[in-house]
């Protein structure tokens, strides 16, 4: 913004090092939380599950995966919520050892699966299919969103859908997920400051074993799709909206819920204020054949 010294300057004197911790130091705290800890949980998961506006069904005849599950907590909340069978799946190893752990001391009934595999490489067993497809707090890490939206298609029933719930995104106000060392939060700052300057900063005041030289290659990823992008890829890869709402934390403010809605409706300008997104989709009524995406003219 002002050059690359005077940048570092101004990020470093509004950094903390309050946060500051190693991968290993993260590894070690991770997952401690007592049991109970869910219990105190499952008001926030409501208000996840509220956010859909009753287009989100926790239902205890249909069948679950929740992709790329993490440590399994909002997995096993679904499951007490009222969910049916579920199945979470994530690549990390320890993630899936303390899933395992937590559901076996918190007793989960119906019990929750959880499975260790890549979901790019994963096949259910029997080809199993999956009535609902939960996403949460993942797409806007994930390195190929439009790779990851298309191999879903893998594991929906015929009448099943999926229910996506991710952000901040890259281009919006905090969408850099630097938060968390900041004292004060300047908006639009991933853009607004040279790549190298932030994660020299992050490195130096957050993550100091983190050698990620792009926002792509930190720990957990920003893959930096922009909201419009996210549209085209949903209709690129063969889905359509049953639901889709931008910013509904806003809801108990309506006059700014209303700016919100307004700013979306401005091509490329909703890029810069798509916070969070919350969306449910269903495979596309006139998706080919071959599996290639909707034919033309076909789309929400």
């Amino acid at each position: 913004m002002f050059g690359s010294t005077l940048d570092y300057f101004i990020l470093r004197q509004i950094a903390h090092r309050r946060n500051l911790a190693t991968e290993v130091q993260l590894d070690n705290a991770f997952g401690q939380e007592s049991s109970s800890s869910l219990e105190a949980e499952l008001p926030k998961f409501r208000k996840l599950v509220d956010r859909f506006e009753g287009h989100f069904p926790l239902l205890p005849g249909l069948r679950y995966l929740d992709m790329g599950c993490g440590t399994g907590e909002l997995t096993m909340a679904f499951a007490k919520l009222g969910a049916g069978a579920i199945t979470g799946v994530d690549f990390l190893p320890r993630n899936i050892d303390r899933a395992r752990t937590l559901a076996a001391r918190l007793d989960i009934d119906p019990p929750v699966r959880f499975i260790c595999q890549d979901l790019h490489a994963w096949r259910p067993a029997g080809d199993e299919r999956y009535d609902v497809l939960l996403s949460f707090d993942a797409l806007e890490h994930i390195e190929n969103p439009e790779r990851f939206l298309a191999k879903m298609a893998d594991f929906v029933a015929p009448d099943g859908i999926a229910v996506l719930a991710f952000g901040p995104l890259f281009h919006s106000p905090f969408g850099d997920h630097m938060w968390d060392f900041f004292r004060l939060q300047i908006p639009w700052r991933g853009m607004l400051f040279p790549e190298q300057v932030m994660l020299r900063v992050r490195r130096e005041c957050f993550r100091p074993t983190d050698p990620a030289k792009r926002y792509q290659d930190i720990a957990g990823g920003l893959n930096m799709m922009r909201y419009s992008e996210f549209l085209r890829i949903v209709r690129a890869t063969g889905w359509e909206f049953d639901y889709l709402a931008v910013n509904t934390f806003l809801n108990r403010i309506p006059v700014l819920r209303f700016l919100s809605d307004q700013l979306m409706r401005v091509p490329q300008l909703g890029d810069y204020f798509a916070h969070n997104v919350y969306a449910v989709l269903r495979r596309c009524q006139q998706t080919n054949a071959a599996g290639q995406g909707p034919e033309p003219g076909a789309g929400h």
